[in-house]
């Protein structure tokens, strides 16, 4: 399947990572090895965390593993209680897990921002045949809204709720699973919120026709009015095969977390490694474009100190959101 050939290619590129690896001396403190919280299989965190792993062990000498994990709610998480060395989340189950809000029962104050990834984007995919034009047509629906812990599931289930939206069912499957699902006329629609393109999903608009659609102006300003942590934003047209319209839609940045406690010369060190590398990360994902310093300004949330001070050494014009607690004492 063309799921498989993507994902061989994307390993050729990461064993073809150029330069001559400058392997890092161990350090006190720093970490023998590095886990990276990712996600499931057919999603973009999965890809681009291997090319996170492949640069953290080709130029830092960490061997470092792409963990497939219930996705950004599970990754505040997993960081907090330091089962993971990095994780990957969005700006909504940040919000929510430093408060101790919504998704959380306690706060996950111990999580920090080491740099801004990318943009996730939510938008929907039916068959091209499908009488699903909006998320008004979905009560009676089968609706897949990816996996538990993803943000997928943390704005659909909000949104369902606020358009007092009633499905026949709520299905939580992997984007590679929904879409087979989809594909077999399993479920009707899939929603996600995430970068683009979504492998499993272009694949499926090239083997079979599909439709994609966002929400109305009206729904648009409901979602950013009620939610602090998303905004408006428009899907490009020819992201998926058949898609020749730009998308109205809502969007929440994605970042790279670390805990608080990680040493900051460790931190320092893989934030300026990540940067120095964007461009093979680009070939990985072509999401790491917007993996630049300047988009931390996006990312309105504590930094961990060395982030601080990485940024602040490019230039970067920090918010008082992105200073931490322990650096204001």
């Amino acid at each position: 399947m063309m799921v498989y050939r993507t994902l061989a290619i994307v390993t050729v590129l990461v064993l073809a990572l150029v330069g001559t690896s400058v392997q890092a001396q161990l350090r006190p403190g720093w970490p023998r090895s590095v886990t990276i919280g990712s996600a499931t299989l057919g999603g973009v965190y999965h890809v681009v965390a291997g090319g996170y792993a492949r640069v953290i062990g080709e130029k830092m000498g960490i061997p470092a593993t792409n963990r497939v994990t219930g996705g950004p709610v599970h990754n505040v998480q997993l960081i907090q209680t330091k089962e993971i060395e990095l994780g990957m989340t969005t700006t909504g189950p940040l919000y929510e897990g430093l408060l101790g809000v919504g998704e959380f029962k306690t706060k996950h104050d111990a999580v920090r921002v080491a740099w801004p990834m990318y943009t996730s984007y939510a938008h929907w995919m039916v068959p091209a045949d499908s009488p699903i034009r909006s998320v008004a047509d979905l009560t009676g629906r089968v609706v897949q809204i990816g996996p538990r812990g993803s943000t997928a599931e943390f704005l659909g289930m909000k949104l369902l709720d606020l358009f007092g939206v009633k499905p026949r069912r709520i299905v939580n499957l992997s984007f590679a699973d929904g879409a087979t699902a989809l594909r077999d006329g399993i479920v009707d629609i899939n929603f996600g919120v995430i970068g683009i393109p979504v492998p499993a999903w272009l694949e499926l608009s090239i083997t079979r026709p599909t439709r994609f659609f966002g929400f109305t102006r009206d729904q648009i300003d409901t979602l950013s009015e009620k939610f602090p942590f998303v905004a408006r934003a428009a899907i490009r047209a020819g992201v998926y095969r058949g898609q020749d319209h730009v998308i109205p839609t809502v969007r929440m940045w994605n970042a790279a977390i670390v805990h608080r406690d990680t040493p900051e010369d460790f931190v320092y060190e893989l934030t300026k490694t990540i940067f120095a590398n964007r461009d093979f990360l680009e070939i990985v994902h072509s999401t790491a474009g917007e993996t630049i310093p300047v988009n931390v300004a996006y990312i309105k949330m504590p930094l961990h100190r060395a982030a601080v001070r990485f940024f602040r050494e490019q230039g970067v014009r920090l918010l008082d959101e992105h200073i931490p607690p322990e650096m204001r004492r």
